[in-house]
């Protein structure tokens, strides 16, 4: 009996190491994004081989003012994979990845996959380009090739599945786009410049909309004027940022609404239990819904 011990001991410790070799292959690629937007692409193209964790997720958070924890630090150190904004949108982010230097960990800087689809005003909202999207889905799905080679079919297969889908966003720009050429519209900030960009639109007071965004408070003339091109409906649409509203925007959004220009909330990044491509047609739908109204004889 003494004998067969030491094989059974064998067996069980290649059997044990057999399990721990498969768990590991098993283990999901862990990424963590900046924000929501690009953790529901992550999830997208990864599916049940990701742990997709998004650090700004609330409706309610002003990204522009985000401060990480302790917490979400330790997080992003552990991430095999970071997905991040660029242009100052998430410098929180970008601290962290330098504070802790990994030659592991992969990193995605959606305005820097393609610097030319930046606009001049360095708009930092690129997430409105499917274009940008479409070039963060590309480039995971290399990434998540590399690091799960097993699964290298299933990603490549989610890529083509997400290109198709938002094929539907880009129809639905090129409809509106034909339905209302050449529309002048506004904002209270500049969050859907690069969707006005595919629109063909032209946006005003671009100057009032960037000192919101950065916190600087507009001169006087400069609202004033802002607000005469609303009275005055030179604007056929007024955006606002559902995520950031203070007295002066809400004074805009009631000067609008008596004027009647039609406002339209949007957000900067995906909500709760919604896909990239179905938060960006509700927009679509919301913008269309607007001017349809407003049109009518």
């Amino acid at each position: 009996m003494r004998r067969i011990q030491p094989f059974f001991h064998a067996v069980f410790f290649a059997v044990f190491c057999l399990l721990l070799s498969s768990a590991a292959r098993a283990a999901p690629v862990s990424i963590v994004a900046a924000e929501s937007t690009y953790g529901v692409i992550a999830q997208a193209i990864g599916g049940s081989k990701v742990a997709v964790d998004s650090i700004i997720h609330n409706p309610n958070v002003d990204p522009h003012s985000f401060e990480a924890t302790p917490a979400v630090a330790r997080k992003v150190a552990r991430a095999q994979i970071v997905l991040l904004n660029g242009i100052g949108y998430d410098d929180w982010m970008e601290k962290m990845l330098a504070a802790s230097p990994s030659p592991q960990r992969q990193v995605i800087v959606a305005a820097q996959l393609n610097p030319a689809l930046v606009l001049a005003d360095k708009n930092p909202h690129v997430f409105y380009d499917p274009q940008v999207a479409l070039l963060v889905a590309q480039r995971l799905a290399q990434l998540l090739q590399r690091a799960a080679p097993a699964d290298a079919a299933l990603f490549a297969r989610n890529l083509q599945d997400f290109k198709a889908d938002l094929m539907r966003v880009t129809q639905a720009e090129t409809a509106l786009r034909d339905a209302y050429p050449g529309l002048k519209v506004t904002a209270t900030e500049p969050v859907v410049g690069y969707l006005l960009r595919q629109l063909r639109w032209t946006s005003l007071g671009e100057k009032f909309q960037f000192d919101v965004m950065n916190d600087t408070e507009p001169p006087p003339a400069e609202v004033a004027r802002y607000e005469d091109t609303l009275r005055q409906r030179k604007a056929a649409l007024l955006f606002y940022n559902r995520q950031v509203t203070d007295p002066l925007t809400d004074r805009l959004r009631a000067i609008a609404k008596e004027s009647g220009v039609p406002v339209v909330g949007v957000d900067e990044f995906v909500p709760p239990s919604t896909s990239y491509v179905q938060w960006q047609m509700q927009t679509l739908h919301a913008i269309g819904q607007a001017l349809g109204k407003s049109h009518r004889p």
